[in-house]
């Protein structure tokens, strides 16, 4: 009878250890997302990309991230995501983390579309699609 006992209270104690208070495993983000537009800053810039522009950010299942232009790496490392903990414009969204830093964007998930943003008045919002 304390086998399984010790087997279940075992079990549970590995599932409370893998798992960071807030922090998610998204579903349906890891894959290439292809950059298609650009918004933000005090000036109001806007920027359009056309499909095929060689922006890619890339999601990886271990939780890394790569974003490159072309066959250029522009950045790399871990990413984390904590579920509902910024607000915007009168809403809460996730927040992604690049590389442990301690401010992050929001990111708001569709089906085949990804926008990354945050919430600074000089900050830039990105959209992207799934390649």
């Amino acid at each position: 009878m304390k086998t399984p006992l010790f087997a279940a209270a075992l079990m549970i104690s590995f599932c409370l250890a893998s798992c960071k208070k807030g922090n998610v495993k998204p579903t349906g983000l890891f894959g290439s997302w292809e950059l298609r537009g650009q918004s933000g800053t005090i000036a109001g810039y806007i920027k359009t990309f056309p499909s095929g522009n060689g922006y890619i950010l890339q999601f990886n299942s271990d939780s890394t991230y790569q974003y490159s232009h072309k066959d250029t790496i522009g950045g790399h490392g871990p990413f984390r995501i904590i579920k509902n903990n910024i607000s915007f414009a009168g809403a809460t969204y996730d927040g992604i983390y690049f590389n442990g830093s301690p401010s992050g964007d929001f990111i708001i998930q569709k089906t085949d579309s990804l926008t990354i943003g945050n919430t600074y008045a000089d900050g830039v919002t990105s959209v992207y699609v799934k390649k």
